[in-house]
């Protein structure tokens, strides 16, 4: 009896350590898409729809844009869109910390400054 709850504690801690991701980018609250803005006017719209007090980063990478809220690290920034451009569009992907918080309002802003 003892060696299958001792079994079954390993088991959870396991789990748990493995379940815990703090990269932003492996969490549930994330949107993606298609706008055929150009990365200025993407980016500047998801600025303004959120303003929230927020700092924000611009960082370029191999040819996408990150936007960083908070912070740069993925780790510890509240959220982070990042926009690459391929056959004449662009493609985006927003990822939010505790969407609940706020309703997913940096989600909601990435889809809809996507739109023309």
């Amino acid at each position: 009896m003892k060696s299958s709850k001792f079994l079954l504690a390993c088991a959870l801690f396991i789990v748990s350590g493995c379940a815990h991701n703090p990269d932003i980018r492996v969490g549930h609250d994330t949107v993606d898409g298609i706008t055929f803005k150009d990365n200025n006017a993407y980016m500047d719209c998801i600025r303004n729809e959120v303003k929230n007090g927020v700092p924000t980063f611009t960082v370029e990478n191999n040819g996408k844009t990150d936007l960083f809220f908070g912070s740069t690290d993925p780790t510890t920034t509240e959220g982070l869109v990042e926009l690459s451009s391929a056959n004449g569009h662009n493609t985006y992907s927003a990822y939010q910390r505790d969407a609940w918080y706020d309703r997913g309002r940096l989600l909601d802003a990435a889809q809809a400054c996507s739109k023309t």
